[in-house]
């Protein structure tokens, strides 16, 4: 175990990352993990990098360095309270797991499709319109799979 500035050069020299296959990279600071990835990229481009990131933002800009695998912090954790979530509405657990299943599709290729102009504010603005647009219709369908359990379940009673 190494302690330091990973973005360091010197440092990752003294870590032997010549010798290493995978870097954990789980640096709280968006701004000097990034630097770390570049590093990393720049002296060693065989080393596979898995990241988590703090924030979209932050994935976005791991991803634009080809970051081998990037989660985001809370994303997982917000995925699964919201499975419990429409559970606790009515919905069966396979429900529940294909509407997770179908928001996390969206999200993910909404991800790669900001990356292409994450740096243009108009275009991310225009996306974010059609995102919420289709949002509300994968929200809408949770609805009524919610009102069709309940009036399952209220007519086994």
């Amino acid at each position: 175990m190494y302690y330091g500035d990973a973005s360091r050069l010197e440092m990752l020299q003294a870590a032997r990352a010549d010798k290493a296959e995978v870097f954990i990279l789980a640096i709280d600071d968006p701004d000097a993990s990034v630097r770390t990835a570049e590093v990393l990229k720049k002296h060693y481009p065989h080393l596979k990098i898995f990241a988590r990131a703090r924030n979209r933002q932050h994935a976005l800009r791991l991803m634009e360095l080809n970051v081998h695998y990037i989660m985001r912090e809370t994303f997982l954790s917000s995925l699964d309270v919201a499975q419990h979530a429409l559970e606790s509405l009515g919905l069966t657990r396979a429900e529940a797991v294909e509407s997770i299943k179908r928001f996390r599709a969206l999200d993910e290729r909404t991800l790669k499709e900001q990356l292409e102009f994450k740096d243009d504010e108009q275009k991310l603005i225009q996306n974010a319109k059609l995102v919420s647009k289709e949002l509300d219709r994968l929200f809408e369908a949770d609805e009524a799979q919610v009102n069709k359990s309940e009036l399952v379940a209220a007519k086994e009673r």
